[in-house]
């Protein structure tokens, strides 16, 4: 029994700020996607029961972290941990952490829970001859904290911010039924690495013609079935990064795999876009399809994946979709994209970014400055997320008394990558607002024609 032990509260999807020393806990020391694989954000301040109130949890509410991971910083098994682990056999498997999922009792009075031991902390990864010895916690933090447990843990226990309880390791069998055996947590290790680019990333967008690759930015956003993996590999080469486009939330008519939709998902033609109709994104006949395009979108060599029209709730669909029915579909989208190994960005939806921003990794956004709404998509730019935003307006084309000027400062100065483009995406004009961008396509040609 480890006692009067000083103890504080964390909670899956929590970012990094002063007050938790700038460690955010979207991901555990074991899970990449541990936040996804939770089902959201373990919100501490609104709650219903042991459950965050916007959700019902995927693994148990019932979690805690200590100072102490049987791997090293390379993903490597430590040695000798069948010296001090009193459960380590050699028989574990070097892809398994023998830590992650076992249970603890912690008491406070007169109170017990129990909870699944899910990620490493706080504030040390080594911590061994407390964890498993008689040694007091070696952090100095938080009057020597040397346990983070849940916000349903706190709520059992009564715990205040910073408390003192008392804990000790027991046998799964030995855990009692309580609330915390309502949702137990199964998985284990998860480590899926994939490309997040950071705030200053500088990007293009064509989803029509042949492809120019002469610009001088980090991302090609492109068509998933129109682009041959030839040209991936060649942007590639050139060390460009590669996002690719598909429809989420439509039915394309010439789409290779149009014929896999069955019609009770095919909703009201979407206008503007001849041949083109929403989907039932409530129906999980549509799962296995986009699974589909997500796979097809590894064996193509792209980086990341831009699925469109994910705001089908917010629209005449033919279907009665709410807005929990577009959180948990964009949810699903981007769980899968990120188990593949693919990038996946946020576009537009901008009602839903607070919630969804978390899952995303970028933003890709049309014409935020023309609707005043810009805003909404802060929340990527406090994470170091790119927004990369397209306008279509004449006004911005054209520079009318300086308006793609004032555009371009004002995108500055809130970190966005805005580009001003055609609506049919061809490249017959491009305006880049960012630093080291060619700023259009065409000036070199007029140049050209000048000098001779």
């Amino acid at each position: 029994m480890h006692e009067n032990i000083s103890t504080t509260i964390f909670w899956v999807g929590e970012k990094g700020s002063e007050a938790n020393h700038n460690i955010p806990n979207i991901a555990s020391a074991w899970d990449d996607m541990w936040m996804m694989h939770y089902n959201g954000i373990d919100d501490p301040d609104n709650r219903e029961g042991w459950y965050p109130t916007d959700f019902e949890p995927k693994e148990n509410p019932f979690y805690f972290a200590l100072p102490y991971n049987n791997f090293d910083g390379n993903g490597e098994k430590k040695e000798n941990l069948t010296s001090y682990i009193p459960w380590m056999t050699s028989n574990n498997a070097n892809d398994t952490s023998i830590c992650k999922n076992r249970w603890i009792k912690i008491t406070k009075g007169a109170t017990t829970a129990y909870a699944q031991w899910e990620d490493v902390g706080p504030f040390g990864e080594d911590d061994k001859d407390y964890v498993f010895g008689t040694s007091r916690p070696q952090n100095t933090i938080n009057n020597n904290a040397g346990l983070d447990v849940s916000p349903a843990i706190r709520d059992y226990l009564g715990l205040n911010d910073i408390d003192k309880t008392d804990w000790q390791f027991v046998d799964a069998e030995d855990v009692p039924d309580g609330p915390w055996k309502n949702i137990v947590t199964t998985g284990n290790i998860d480590w899926v690495n994939w490309y997040r680019p950071d705030i200053d990333t500088t990007w293009q967008w064509q989803l029509q013609g042949n492809i120019n690759t002469s610009y001088n930015v980090e991302v090609y956003d492109i068509d998933l079935f129109d682009t041959n993996t030839s040209l991936i590999a060649s942007l590639h080469k050139n060390g460009k990064k590669v996002i690719c486009y598909f429809s989420a939330g439509s039915w394309e008519d010439w789409r290779e795999d149009k014929d896999d939709f069955p019609s009770s998902v095919l909703g009201n033609d979407m206008d503007g876009w001849e041949g083109e109709k929403w989907l039932d994104i409530s129906n999980e006949a549509l799962h296995p399809i986009m699974k589909a395009r997500l796979d097809l979108a590894v064996q193509k060599g792209c980086d990341g994946v831009e699925p469109d029209n994910v705001d089908g709730y917010t629209n005449e669909t033919g279907f009665d979709l709410n807005a929990s029915d577009q959180l948990s579909y964009n949810k699903f989208i981007a769980t899968q994209a990120h188990e593949r190994g693919l990038s996946i960005g946020l576009k537009n939806d901008l009602d839903q970014v607070v919630a969804l921003e978390p899952f995303f990794d970028f933003s890709v956004n049309e014409q935020c400055h023309v609707y005043n709404e810009c805003d909404k998509l802060q929340p990527f730019i406090d994470t170091n997320k790119p927004v990369f935003n397209a306008e279509y307006a004449q006004k911005y084309v054209d520079n009318i008394n300086g308006e793609r000027d004032e555009l371009c400062a004002q995108s500055k100065k809130m970190k966005m990558k805005t580009l001003v483009l055609p609506l049919n995406l061809d490249d017959s004009f491009r305006y880049g607002c960012f630093d080291g961008d060619l700023m259009w396509k065409e000036s070199s040609i007029i140049l050209f024609y000048l000098i001779n």
